[in-house]
């Protein structure tokens, strides 16, 4: 084959691969589709289990449009799944049934599970309860997101993002405010945050905030490292273990009240300055 043609032909199989990698990862497949109207709704909650879930804010929009992909490795277990609704008052929740694992643990290949995109008004808020799916938001309202080992992707959230996590990762930016419940080995890495950061507790996950208008306080850390530049306020750390503490361009206070075995550097804090057995 010409070099030239042997070059078109390799750059050809790197752009259908991942589509036929998809299509190999989903043999059969049927559509669940369906739109909710809007009106009186606040809280669009979603209890995904191991679903992957892509929600898009959209401003104006009067309605709630669910599109849900079924996959299976056998034909007869399409029949298995589907997208539940439920309203009550103010709060629609969407369910993918049934709650299961996308493969058989052990048992081979064998695999059948639902994943949602949906599109829903920008002034509504967002409340994920995912087991192992991963989620991806951005531009609603508010967005709460609970999480064992499933990953969330966010970006543009007008109010606050709630989140508790146990293995999983959370990173994107431009959201109001911030609270992190607590993490356990997943990182935390948001740029972007226009007012204050809190964080009650995290394990060997790093925490990494950038470019936050407001406060950042955060309770106890195990061995994950603390990374936080471009605060406008005070920035606080209650105590943390073995990670190491790096802040860079403080516009208030900057306090490490404990620490263990990590190392700490601090640059451009324009406020007092109080570490742990050091000289206020």
């Amino acid at each position: 084959m010409h070099p030239i043609a042997r070059a078109a032909a390799a750059a050809a199989f790197l752009v259908l691969a991942p589509a036929l990698a998809a299509a190999a990862d989903c043999r059969f497949t049927a559509q669940h589709d369906f739109d909710v109207d809007a009106a009186g709704l606040k809280t669009i909650a979603f209890d995904l289990g191991s679903s992957d879930l892509v929600v898009e804010g959209v401003p104006g929009l009067a309605k709630i449009e669910v599109r849900g992909k079924a996959c299976a490795s056998e034909q007869e277990r399409l029949a298995e799944l589907g997208v539940d609704q439920q309203r009550s008052g103010d709060r629609l929740t969407i369910t993918p049934k049934p709650q299961r694992e996308r493969r058989d643990g052990g048992l081979g290949s064998g695999y059948a599970y639902v994943d949602l995109r949906v599109r829903m008004p920008s002034a509504l808020a967002a409340d994920v309860h995912s087991r192992s799916g991963d989620a991806d938001v951005h531009d609603v309202a508010a967005l709460n997101f609970e999480s064992s080992s499933g990953d969330l992707e966010v970006r543009r959230i007008a109010g606050a993002l709630t989140t508790r996590a146990t293995s999983g990762d959370v990173e994107g930016g431009d959201v109001g405010r911030v609270e992190v419940r607590g993490t356990g080995s997943g990182d935390v890495e948001l740029d972007g945050v226009r007012g204050d950061v809190e964080v009650a507790r995290a394990g060997s996950g790093d925490l990494a905030f950038d470019h936050v208008g407001g406060s950042v306080r955060i309770g106890s850390v195990g061995s994950g490292d603390v990374r936080l530049r471009r605060v406008g306020g005070a920035a606080t750390v209650d105590s943390i273990g073995s990670g190491d503490v790096v802040v860079d361009g403080i516009g208030g206070d900057f306090t490490l009240r404990a620490k263990g075995s990590g190392d700490v550097s601090q640059h451009d804090v324009r406020g007092r300055v109080s570490l742990p057995n050091a000289p206020g």
